[in-house]
């Protein structure tokens, strides 16, 4: 149990490290995003797959050697994530994170926060109307 916990503590530590870090760097958001040409940003959210992948294989490999008790908490993430990205090509994407910074109150929300809640609006996550604010508030 023990070791549980400090796997989720672990975890939380990382995502608020990561918000900290996000609130005071630079951020490619609304603006940078509506200067892209439709290519580019295929290919950009074509990347930013690319660092889900590398961050679950980075993930994946360090808790199965390093914290096995964590791997069934990590696979299970994991499956949640590609549900949610299930039937979200990257043309879809693009296109959803378009009609979202086409609203003012999104336009300093980092692209790879947008990229979560487009995917998560297109499962109806009833959760998303709070998130979005949070958000919202976090990069007004």
């Amino acid at each position: 149990m023990r070791a549980l916990v400090l796997c989720l503590l672990a975890a939380v530590c990382v995502g608020e490290a990561g918000l900290a870090q996000a609130a005071t760097t630079p951020r490619r958001a609304g603006a940078y995003w509506t200067g892209l040409s439709r290519e580019q940003k295929t290919d950009l959210v074509l990347g930013i797959f690319d660092g889900f992948n590398l961050n679950e294989n980075i993930l994946g490999i360090t808790l199965k050697n390093e914290y096995t008790i964590c791997s069934d908490i990590m696979e299970s993430i994991m499956r949640q994530s590609d549900a949610y990205f299930a039937d979200m090509t990257a043309g879809r994407i693009v296109t959803a994170l378009d009609g979202f910074y086409a609203e003012r109150k999104n336009k300093n929300i980092p692209i790879s926060w947008g990229v979560w809640v487009v995917v998560r609006k297109n499962r109806h996550d009833p959760t998303l109307p709070e998130f979005l604010e949070e958000l919202r508030n976090l990069y007004p």
